[in-house]
């Protein structure tokens, strides 16, 4: 242990006039972490400004609205009658119950593939990705705010369907219930916001919609959204399987029945995640060497 006068600076201090290196001369050592704290929150401030304006543009188009809440919300009232709405589906599931999350999952990867494909492809082809190159927003956040803007619609999509179950199903759940399956139904459809963002990237805007209208429906129909995979033929329940949209209800289902998660629904919707997400990286490092985004 060293020991030094009341009043003389330890031996470790720098001496008189110097400063530790990396501090400006004239700026207290002291406020480093309140510069640094300052530094974050400028970078992240760009980023905020763009993930706010991307969802506010989405919430603002009527269209979008239209097709992204219309869609489920129209085919669970019309699809309630096709059997009785307390005969069980799924387990101990009731059809009113089991309709309700199916068309959760369908109204999830409409709004999904609307905000990610459709408009994506066309924002490439106005130019708009080459204008945000100029801007202080790293390459990275284009991509990952499609992302989360599109995780960001489905959630308010997946909660009016709900309600619509609760109030014109006379699905009856707890609290607690209500809320795992919500937020159980949301994480579980980050595959169909990766998916949009990857058609987005891929097909140019005159295919775009007819490609996102295919994928809908094509992902709904054979994934078990529209009938149960129970009642499906043998063979297009092997393909149900192999669809991201077929796990997503799946968890929710096993949920709702309390039985458990099974990790293979886990495994195949992470699996979508990843590669679609390196097919996503791949598509926006060669375009960006292009200059075109």
């Amino acid at each position: 242990m060293s020991l030094h006068l009341v009043g003389e600076p330890p031996a470790d201090a720098p001496a008189a006039g110097l400063v530790p290196v990396g501090l400006p001369v004239d700026q207290p050592a002291g406020r480093d972490g309140a510069e640094a704290g300052d530094a974050r929150r400028g970078r992240l401030a760009p980023l905020w400004a763009f993930a706010s304006f991307e969802v506010g543009r989405l919430v603002r188009s009527w269209k979008f609205l239209a097709i992204t809440v219309g869609f489920p919300v129209v085919f669970y009232l019309l699809f309630l009658s096709d059997h009785t709405a307390g005969r069980i589906i799924d387990g101990t599931v009731a059809w009113r119950v089991y309709l309700m999350v199916s068309m959760c999952s369908f109204g999830s990867l409409v709004a999904a593939l609307n905000a990610g494909g459709t408009r994506l492809s066309m924002e490439r082809a106005s130019g708009w990705a080459r204008q945000l190159r100029v801007t202080p927003l790293p390459a990275w956040s284009y991509v990952t705010t499609k992302i989360v803007a599109s995780m960001l619609v489905t959630l308010p999509v997946i909660a009016l369907v709900e309600v619509v179950g609760a109030g014109f199903g006379g699905v009856r759940l707890s609290a607690p219930e209500w809320v795992g399956l919500t937020a159980l139904l949301w994480a579980t459809s980050l595959p169909f916001a990766v998916l949009g963002v990857f058609v987005g990237f891929l097909v140019a805007t005159d295919a775009a919609f007819p490609v996102v209208t295919g994928l809908m429906f094509v992902l709904g129909y054979f994934g078990g959204l529209f009938t149960p995979v129970g009642f499906m033929p043998r063979a297009l329940q092997i393909v149900a399987r192999a669809l991201p949209s077929y796990h997503n209800e799946a968890l929710a289902l096993a949920a709702l029945d309390g039985r458990t998660l099974d990790a293979s629904h886990w495994l195949v919707l992470g699996a979508y995640v990843a590669v679609l997400g390196v097919g996503i990286a791949w598509k926006h490092r060669v375009e960006e060497a292009r200059g075109i985004a």
